[in-house]
């Protein structure tokens, strides 16, 4: 990405920054002329930044588990699973809410740090201010492969990498004609469509294409085959 984007785009990526942006800011507090608000508001900012994607990966993770409950019970065989724990009533710990624009706050922020006389490039690395170098490949490819479960069930695994996730498409037996399955950021995707024909296998062909910050990347990987069957 470009030097002056030094804020990264995803969010787990986002918390962990603003951990070590509110351990570091009150060190150069005197050095950079920032006012106590200023920490102080800092240090609320990722409090909530924390909070709130912390609580969000743990409903996404829930609701993976509930999916593949619900899998199970609908198509699968074998013995009874266990009914996953109730998603949570609400953020992890105790936090309190701030004024919205914490994102856009923080860059006018930084960017008043970065014009003081006294800041250095060296405070930038330490602050996490200065950005990368390293720019996102234009054709970026997914790595990924499928395997047949029973109950006409495809496996698709995938190497998310540092993207959000994969798109899923899909085309059954000789069809051309690309279908758009899901968006999904946890390998693998289940794909549980009952075949075409009522008990017949069928040839399920598939393709994966990452998305960054909500944006298809890069190219599609190659085509990945597998024969659903009962």
């Amino acid at each position: 990405m470009p030097r002056d984007d030094w804020l990264p785009s995803r969010e787990e990526e986002l918390a962990a920054w603003f951990l070590n942006f509110v351990r570091k800011v009150p060190e150069y507090q005197d050095r950079l002329d920032l006012s106590p608000v200023d920490v102080i508001g800092v240090a609320a900012d990722g409090a909530v930044v924390q909070s709130a994607v912390e609580a969000v990966a743990l409903a996404k993770a829930r609701l993976r588990e509930w999916v593949d409950f619900k899998n199970l019970e609908l198509y699968g065989r074998g013995t009874t699973p266990a009914v996953p724990d109730p998603a949570p009533a609400g953020p992890p710990g105790t936090v309190e809410p701030v004024a919205p624009g914490i994102v856009r706050r923080t860059r006018v922020l930084v960017a008043g740090i970065k014009a003081h006389p006294n800041f250095t490039d060296s405070i930038g690395k330490v602050l996490g201010v200065l950005g990368s170098d390293d720019e996102t490949p234009d054709e970026v490819i997914p790595a990924g492969s499928v395997k047949a479960l029973p109950g006409f069930r495809v496996e698709v695994s995938f190497v998310k990498a540092r993207f959000d996730g994969v798109d899923v498409e899909s085309r059954r037996r000789h069809g051309t004609r690309w279908v758009h399955l899901a968006f999904d950021s946890f390998s693998p995707y289940i794909d549980n469509r009952p075949p075409l024909t009522a008990g017949q296998p069928e040839q399920r062909h598939y393709r994966l294409r990452y998305r960054d910050n909500d944006v298809p990347v890069g190219d599609y990987s190659d085509t990945l085959t597998a024969t659903a069957t009962v």
